[in-house]
């Protein structure tokens, strides 16, 4: 790990060049540019919301905050993960013409997918402003928070993109395990409203952790307990430890994989 990190530090400027470059292709056809970064997950909220609140009508008070809350935390793991499988193998062509440590492109992949979810969470405290939600000394907390849902989601990239490179149907079945486990977590519901008897089955659900850590200094305006705490950043550095062993043991192979 200390080799690998040493190489990165040696190369920070091509992970620099590389993250720029992620965010200007991103946008670059597109008439609003970052400001999809803001719209989407607004339009997904919208909807979300109304089907919830007005429709099924769950009553969850302050439900939009509540909602944002969930769907921000939510986002953080599941798009950079998704996003950041074809890492490797979308640069490919470079890997084979010159040495680059390979960890430069999930690196790169995921700072750039965290900016984006830096102005979500921005954007987040902007509703709090907008809703009338309590603000308090909690929401320091929350660079904790980003920092504990980056690791999870860097390391979790980490193995999917060493799986894509031998299985491409990984990023497909990635996608649809992560969309059912939205409607397994309790995003657009809360925990309280499953019968006691099923709630147990929910506590094994690693994304619950991570929405709580988020939701506790934003919806309920306290420090989450301690125990979500304890419990989601050791999901997060375990991730990130097997992610970047899996990644450095097999990196060797990754030409003749790819070839």
């Amino acid at each position: 790990m200390k080799k690998s990190i040493l190489e990165l530090i040696r190369y920070r400027e091509l992970v620099r060049n590389l993250t720029l470059t992620e965010l200007k292709l991103r946008y670059r056809d597109s008439a609003l540019g970052f400001l999809w970064t803001v719209l989407n997950p607004l339009f997904y909220l919208l909807i979300l919301a109304l089907v919830f609140s007005k429709i099924i009508r769950l009553q969850i008070p302050g439900y939009a905050i509540f909602l944002f809350a969930g769907l921000a935390s939510w986002l953080m793991i599941q798009q950079t993960a998704i996003i950041a499988t074809g890492s490797v193998v979308n640069n490919q062509t470079l890997i084979r013409k010159i040495y680059v440590p390979k960890l430069v492109f999930p690196v790169s992949n995921v700072l750039a997918r965290f900016v984006d979810h830096g102005i979500l969470v921005v954007l987040l405290v902007v509703f709090m402003a907008i809703f009338g939600a309590r603000f308090t000394w909690a929401l320091a907390f929350l660079p904790v928070v980003v920092l504990i849902h980056f690791l999870g989601a860097f390391g979790l990239s980490l193995l999917l993109s060493v799986a894509f490179i031998r299985f491409r149907d990984v990023q497909n079945i990635a996608a649809i395990v992560f969309q059912a486990l939205f409607y397994a977590t309790p995003i657009i519901y809360s925990i309280d409203v499953l019968p006691e008897a099923y709630r147990p089955l929910f506590l094994w659900n690693p994304f619950y952790y991570y929405v709580e850590t988020l939701r506790w200094p934003v919806y309920h305006g306290a420090l989450p307990p301690w125990n979500i705490v304890g419990i989601a950043a050791a999901i997060s550095v375990a991730l990130f430890l097997t992610g970047w062993a899996v990644f450095i043991r097999q990196e060797k192979n990754f030409v003749f994989s790819l070839s």
